[in-house]
């Protein structure tokens, strides 16, 4: 679980899965041998080993959840990643797996503990920490802010009502942070507009959860101004 405090500077933009999926754009395989290719060029091999390790928490809590591998699935796709390996039916936490064994050797290089590569602290249901209670306080406004996607784009192929679930379910059962990012990255396949006062409600979460001034603003495309109020 993110620290706000201590991991501030690696928390303005997008981090962790999230990040790693929406880096998956339409091209990637333009400029990467592989999958594991993209993301070794994507975090390198020295520096900071904390967006790593950013990563390696949240494909934890993923493969550790009792989310099911469909709605694995639909959450990966959420960000619109053309990755197919997450959604080959069944093979879902294969593929978590995958990429664990592949980037905590890189976290590690960095200086990253053993410890801090295979544990997380609890969230849902049963974590004590300040960080836990607060995205516990949190999960209901990431419930009813799922109910922004409200309307399947064209091009996406991925279902809009087994996404939505998905999300709440991630947000009930794993870690609502987490469900709100990959919130955010859903608004683009399921979300025609925002209007202001939802888009001023996700800046009040997701400042509320710790992030930077960049992660909301990523969708600051589809605020449709004209509703605003006179």
């Amino acid at each position: 679980m993110h620290n706000p405090i201590t991991e501030q500077d690696n928390l303005t933009f997008d981090f962790g899965a999230t990040d790693l999926g929406t880096s998956f754009h339409r091209d990637w395989s333009n400029y990467a041998d592989s999958a594991l290719d993209h993301i070794a060029q994507r975090y390198g091999t020295e520096g900071d080993p904390t967006p790593v390790l950013l990563l390696i928490e949240d494909l934890l809590r993923l493969r550790d959840s009792t989310l099911s591998g469909e709605a694995i699935s639909l959450l990966w796709y959420a960000t619109d990643i053309s990755l197919g390996a997450p959604g080959i039916p069944g093979k879902e936490r294969e593929w978590l797996q995958e990429v664990l064994s592949f980037v905590i050797p890189i976290a590690r290089s960095r200086g990253a503990s053993a410890v801090s590569c295979s544990t997380y602290p609890p969230c849902v249901p049963d974590g004590t920490s300040a960080a836990a209670i607060e995205h516990r306080r949190l999960t209901a406004d990431v419930v009813e802010l799922v109910g922004m996607l409200d309307q399947q784009q064209s091009w996406s192929y991925t279902p809009l009502a087994p996404t939505r679930q998905a999300l709440v379910r991630c947000a009930e059962t794993v870690c609502s942070e987490l469900a709100f990012r990959f919130l955010l990255c859903a608004t683009g396949p399921f979300c025609s507009r925002l209007s202001p006062a939802t888009y001023e409600r996700l800046e009040r979460v997701s400042a509320a959860f710790g992030h930077g001034p960049y992660v909301v603003s990523a969708v600051r495309y589809l605020v449709d101004e004209s509703a605003a109020p006179s």
